[in-house]
């Protein structure tokens, strides 16, 4: 999965037990660990930043963050072609500030979640709706 535009690699975990999109931020400190793939908004120029924040409880942690517009590209992308490839313009993700216990740094640095829509935060459609 990429982020962002130009194109960021994280890696997703899909997750039939949550609705929204978490992405987790370069400035998020993993403890002393080595993050190998994180979103950095400061290098997607056409990002925006909204006021809407949330706290998710997972059974396995915690996370939290504000919410962001940004593309999302699903599927292969080496910069400049995406054949099979989708492109979501400007969707609406969580960008993870905080987080305790979810990320590892060395598995994955992203959640999508699949779950109905009519589950996800007010005002934020789900990836695959």
């Amino acid at each position: 999965m990429y982020v962002g535009n130009p194109p960021q690699k994280v890696r997703a975990l899909f997750d039939t037990g949550s609705t929204n999109t978490w992405i987790l931020n370069k400035k998020v400190d993993l403890h002393g660990k080595e993050k190998e793939y994180s979103y950095d908004e400061t290098k997607s120029p056409g990002h925006q930043l909204t006021e809407q924040k949330a706290i998710i409880q997972f059974g396995s942690g915690a996370l939290a963050g504000h919410f962001i517009n940004d593309d999302i590209r699903l599927g292969t992308c080496d910069g400049t072609t995406s054949n099979g490839q989708i492109h979501i313009k400007n969707q609406k993700f969580g960008n993870v500030e905080k987080q305790k216990t979810i990320f590892t740094g060395h598995n994955f640095e992203s959640i999508v979640g699949m779950a109905y829509p009519a589950l996800a935060e007010k005002g934020v459609k789900p990836v695959f709706d």
